[in-house]
Order: structure tokens, then sequence, then C-alpha cells
């Protein structure tokens, strides 16, 4: 409590002595002012850097569209030290974002965190949840997949706390239905929209019925189960390495579809879809670029068989 018995920013953190959960703090003329937003009840997203960066790219354009402001950051001993440097800004790299009703908060960690500590930054990060009375926790993830360019096709991976996997799943296997049913309206032909449904079908059929989350991820899905939080993880193949604001886009429309969060619904991914469009396009020429290498690579060895003369083919 401050000397006026007010109480302050500092009140409301949340530690277990090694990590803290802070208010954060918008620092004024006079003095510094803790940033109040109401919570109602939120519906918590997770999105980490991982295959694709799709967890990642999700969060970040979940912000830009919902308008969110920071509300919190994560301080530990286990969290490497060090700041982000992000749309002209220095910016704690575990933060916790809320929109302005208060029904929907993001949390973004961009800063690795040691193994042995995990347990101490997901337990605080939880204590926050359990106070504020998070409805529900949804972790978003990639699923590390060979390959260059990644199949639009792709339908997520929905694991749920309630055993309603299979229905969130077969909701959006419906929608890319009714999706193929107005394809073929407008012209497209039987065979490519059979194709359709059978690649989606082979998709969704082929995710195991035994998965294991691991890392921070699935960490956090773990806390919520021992403190009976509903959750649920949205997985979708991706390529490491690759940034892949297509599967972005995918786990988002995927969350609108799953959730009744009127917020969350209305999100348009359509810049997202043309950035994966453009990375997808860059990378098709890349793959096409090498394997014109390759052949030319193959025909100049078999006139070197053919001749006797041998040369060096360098590459820069």
């Amino acid at each position: 409590m401050s000397k006026n018995n007010k109480p302050t920013a500092a009140d409301n953190n949340i530690t277990d002595g090694k990590t803290k959960l802070k208010r954060l703090l918008s620092t004024t003329k006079t003095a510094p002012v803790e940033r109040k937003v109401k919570l109602n009840s939120p519906i918590l997203i997770a999105g980490f850097p991982g295959p694709g960066l799709i967890g990642s790219i999700s969060t970040s354009y979940i912000i830009s569209k919902l308008h969110m402001n920071q509300i919190a950051c994560v301080e530990s001993e286990f969290i490497v030290p060090g700041v982000i440097y992000v749309g002209g800004k220095l910016r704690h790299p575990f933060r916790l974002y809320a929109n302005k009703e208060g029904n929907v908060c993001v949390i973004v960690c961009e800063a690795p965190i040691m193994v042995e500590g995990l347990y101490s930054v997901l337990d605080t990060v939880m204590k926050w949840a359990i106070k504020y009375k998070v409805k529900e926790v949804i972790g978003l993830e990639g699923i590390p997949v060979e390959g260059i360019v990644p199949d639009s096709k792709r339908t997520p991976m929905i694991l749920t706390s309630d055993g309603e996997a299979a229905d969130a799943a077969d909701l959006i296997h419906n929608d890319n239905e009714i999706k193929r049913i107005t394809d073929k309206k407008e012209g497209q032909s039987d065979e490519t929209a059979a194709g359709k449904t059978d690649d989606e079908s082979d998709a969704h059929d082929s995710y195991p019925n035994t998965a294991f989350i691991g890392g921070i991820t699935g960490g956090l899905l773990s806390s919520c189960l021992s403190n009976g939080i509903a959750c649920k993880a949205l997985l979708l193949p991706a390529t490491r390495g690759i940034p892949d604001p297509e599967g972005a886009a995918i786990l988002i429309e995927s969350i609108s579809k799953t959730t009744d969060n009127e917020m969350l619904r209305i999100i348009d991914t359509q810049q997202l879809r043309e950035k994966g469009a453009n990375i997808k396009h860059r990378m098709q020429e890349i793959l096409q670029s090498v394997r014109e290498q390759q052949q030319l690579q193959q025909q100049q060895q078999q006139g070197q068989g053919q001749t006797g003369v041998r040369e060096t083919i360098m590459y820069g």
C-alpha cells in the first residue's frame, strides 16, 4: 500500500519470489500511472515462436486488428535478459495484452525461457489467469514438417480439454465443404471440387488420436488442466524456419469458428493470406530455380562424360 492507503500497481503484482507478473505503468509528466483495463472473464490466446512462426504471427495480427494494449509483463530470473525492438519501440519480451472490452487477452513471449524455470513462469501466469477469471486458454502452435511450400488446404488439428476436438474439427471441415459447393456453383468442375474434398478429408483423417505437446505451449496447457481452466490447442503443419502468414490466417479463422467471442469472429485475415501467397510465390520461384540449376548440372555432367572433359561448376 502507498502512504495514503490507496492500492498501487505494485499491490496488483503477482509473484512466486523468482517470477513476477507486473501491471504495466504509463509514464506521464508527473508520475507513473497504472494502465487500467477491466477484464471480463477473457479468453486468453497464447502464441510463441515455433515452426513457421505461426503462433507469433497469429498473436501479433490479433493484437493489431483488435487494437489491443499491453497491460502487463512477466519478469523472471529464468527468462533470458533482453528487450525486443518492434513497432518503433523497445518492448519487454514477455507481454500481456487486452482489448478495450476486456474479453480477449493475448500473451506473447519472444525470449527463451530456461527449462528449469518453466514451472515458475507458467505458475505465475496461471495465478493471474485464476485471479481474473480467464474463461479459456487457446494455444496456437505449428507442427514441424518437411518441405518448402506448405499446402494451402491444411486443416488444423484441434485438441480441447472438454473432449470436443472432433466436433470443432468437423465444424471447420463442414465450412470447407460449404465453400467447395459454392465454388462449384461458380463454375468449378466436379473433378476439381472433388479433389479438394479428398485432400481435405485425407488431412482431417491423418491426425493421430494421441499427441504430445511440449515446450511453453504444452506447459501452459498443462497448467490449465491442473487449475481447472478450459483450454484448447490449435496445431497446424508448418515448415521450420520459413515464416508462414497463410498458416497464421488458417489458425485465426479456426479460432473464429470454434469460439462464441464476437470480436474474434470478425477478424479479417485477407492481409495475412496475401502475404502468405507472396511468400509462397517467392519460394516456388526459388524451388524452380534450384531445379533448373540441378538439371543444368546433370546435363553438363552427362556432356562431360561423353567428351571426357571435366569442368568445375561454382555457385556464388
